[in-house]
């Protein structure tokens, strides 16, 4: 029975500190409270500031990969599975900068991030060391090569 609780404890305990991220009407809504405004255009999240200071744009790019799971499930047409399946990559582009990273994190997850490492100010400027580390944390070369 400890087991349990000490289980259910550990749950509840890193849930409640996950934040909610919604789009909302033009607004990114982090645990209710506005912090970016945002506006898209096809697969581009163009993200700003709440006084409309663009500050970063995420573009996501298909690719397909085998679906392993096609060849080990019998008659998986039945199923309604294809032999590939479709994968994102997003790629990340600071206005100011040029920078950019390519992360298989979606927009959500990525203005999250940006929102956690405290990068952007009300006034759109990117903090350059704080940048540098959020490149090195999320940045995948690698998935580079999967829209070239």
């Amino acid at each position: 029975m400890n087991k349990v609780f000490t289980i259910l404890f550990f749950v509840l305990s890193f849930s409640s500190f996950a934040q909610k991220v919604k789009l909302k009407k033009d607004k990114v809504i982090i645990d209710d409270v506005e912090v970016y405004n945002y506006e898209r255009q096809g697969d581009t999240y163009t993200f700003s500031t709440l006084s409309a200071v663009e500050f970063v744009t995420v573009l996501s790019t298909e690719y397909q990969v085998r679906n392993d799971a096609y060849y080990r499930t019998p008659n998986p047409s039945k199923y309604g599975m294809s032999p590939l399946k479709k994968e994102f990559v997003f790629t990340v582009r600071f206005l100011k900068s040029g920078n950019e990273i390519f992360t298989d994190m979606d927009y959500k997850d990525v203005i999250k991030a940006i929102y956690k490492s405290k990068l952007v100010d009300e006034n759109g400027n990117i903090d350059e060391e704080k940048m540098t580390i959020f490149i090195n944390k999320y940045n995948n070369e690698n998935l580079k090569l999967k829209i070239n």
